[in-house]
C-alpha cells in the first residue's frame, strides 16, 4: 500500500514538473496596451500536445495585490516552442479587481500609469481537472509616450508683456489620463543660477495648481514682473492627483519692446512621429522639427504632407530626397519660413510609411513668427 501511494506521489510530481515553460516577451517600459501582455513563448517539454489556458494577472509592484486578471481561451500546445500573441488567444476575458486604477475597456485598452508586476500562468486541463503547471512573473513600468511640452514663451526668449501668456502641450497619449490637471511654478533666476537651480531652490513667484487648461495668462494678483530680470518656469502634469511627468525648465527675460531686435525662433522641441491612428499634435513656427526612429533601416523617405484646412485635402509637394535618412534616430529641422505652400495658422498632417508598411504620423499647426502673439 505504501509503495502504491509513493508511486502516485512520484507520478504526480512528474506531471506537474516542467510540463510547459512560460516565457513572457514583455515591453518593460513605455506605453503598454492589454494585448501586449500576451506576447508569450510557450515551451512544451512533453512528447505530446497539452490542452489548457493562459491567465495574466496585473498586480501592484509594491504589495503584489492584483489589479486586473485576464483569462484566454483554451488552446492546444504542441511539443516544442510556440509563439503566442493576443490575436491567437481571442477571445480574452478581463476582470478588474481593484477600483483604484483606471483601465481602459476593450482588448486594446491602455494600462494605467505606474509600476506593476505581471504574472503569467498556464493551467493544464486533463480529464476534466484543471491544474496550474507553470507561472512566470516580471515587472513593467508604464509611462506616458511623451511628457508635456512647453510652447510659449520660447526658452531664453525676451518677453515684452508684463502679463505674458504661458502655453504648453499635454502629455501623450491624452486618452491615457484621467482627471488631468497641471501645476505651474515660476521663480526668479538669481545671479549665478541656472533655470533648473532656480526651480529647485527659490521661493516661487507663482504657484498655480490644479489647472485644466493648457495655457495661463500671468495673473494680475501675482507679484509684478520686473524688466531685465530672468525667470524660470515649469509645468507638472497630474492624473487623478498623482504626478505623471514634468516639462523641461524654460526661462525668459522681461525686456522693454524697444530693446528687442527681431530674431527668428528655432528653439521649439523636436516633435516625435508616432505609430498611431491618432497622431500627436505640435506647434511648428517657421521651422518643421520632428524626430523619427528608423527601426526599419530605410534609406529613403516615403512621406506625404496634407493641408487639413484644405477641403480637397491635397498633398503638398516637397522634396524629401534632399534630406538624408539614417538607421536609428533622425532629427529633422526644415526651414519653412519662405515656403509659400505652408500657410499661417493652418493644420497639417505628416504621414510616413516605412519599409514595413507601418504608418508614422504627426499633426501640427504651422505659424509664421510674425503671426505668433
Amino acid at each position: 500500500m505504501r509503495l502504491r501511494i509513493a508511486s502516485i506521489l512520484l507520478l504526480s510530481g512528474f506531471i506537474t514538473r516542467a510540463q510547459v515553460i512560460v516565457t513572457p516577451q514583455l515591453q518593460r517600459v513605455g506605453v503598454i496596451q492589454k494585448q501586449q501582455l500576451w506576447n508569450i513563448t510557450l515551451t512544451n517539454t512533453l512528447g505530446y500536445a497539452v490542452t489548457g489556458h493562459l491567465e495574466v494577472v496585473l498586480g501592484d509592484a509594491v504589495n503584489g495585490q492584483p489589479i486586473m486578471i485576464g483569462v484566454a481561451r483554451e488552446l492546444n500546445v504542441s511539443p516544442g516552442v510556440t509563439q503566442i500573441n493576443a490575436a491567437f488567444l481571442e477571445p480574452v476575458q478581463y476582470t478588474q479587481v481593484n477600483g483604484n486604477y483606471v483601465i481602459e475597456p476593450g482588448p486594446n485598452g491602455f494600462l494605467p500609469l505606474g509600476n506593476f508586476s505581471i504574472c503569467i500562468s498556464f493551467f493544464r486541463r486533463e480529464h476534466d481537472m484543471v491544474s496550474q503547471v507553470a507561472e512566470e512573473c516580471d515587472f513593467i513600468e508604464v509611462e506616458p509616450l511623451s511628457p508635456p511640452q512647453l510652447l510659449l514663451p520660447w526658452d531664453e526668449a525676451q518677453e515684452t508683456q508684463l502679463n505674458p501668456t504661458f502655453s504648453w502641450l499635454p502629455p501623450a497619449p491624452a486618452g491615457f489620463f484621467t482627471n488631468l490637471r497641471y501645476d505651474m511654478d515660476m521663480m526668479e533666476i538669481l545671479p549665478g543660477q541656472s533655470p533648473a537651480d532656480a526651480i529647485q531652490q527659490n521661493i516661487p513667484l507663482l504657484h498655480q495648481p490644479e489647472m485644466i487648461a493648457t495655457s495661463l495668462l500671468y495673473p494680475v494678483s501675482a507679484p509684478v514682473l520686473q524688466y531685465d530680470k530672468q525667470y524660470a518656469w515649469r509645468i507638472t502634469a497630474k492624473s487623478n492627483g498623482a504626478v505623471v511627468s514634468r516639462t523641461d525648465v524654460w526661462s525668459f527675460t522681461l525686456k522693454r519692446k524697444v530693446d528687442i531686435p527681431r530674431i527668428r525662433t528655432n528653439n521649439l522641441p523636436y516633435s516625435k512621429l508616432v505609430k498611431s491612428d491618432q497622431p500627436a499634435y505640435s506647434l511648428q513656427v517657421d521651422f518643421l522639427k520632428f524626430e523619427y526612429f528608423n527601426e526599419a533601416g530605410d534609406s529613403t523617405w516615403n512621406i506625404s504632407m496634407y493641408d487639413l484646412d484644405d477641403k480637397n485635402l491635397d498633398t503638398i509637394a516637397f522634396r524629401w530626397d534632399t534630406i538624408p535618412l539614417h538607421p536609428g534616430q533622425n532629427l529633422v529641422n526644415i526651414d519653412l519660413g519662405n515656403n509659400p505652400a505652408f500657410a499661417d495658422k493652418h493644420f497639417y498632417l505628416l504621414e510616413l510609411i516605412n519599409g514595413r508598411n507601418e504608418k508614422w504620423r504627426l499633426r501640427f499647426e504651422f505659424r509664421r513668427e510674425e503671426g505668433v502673439q
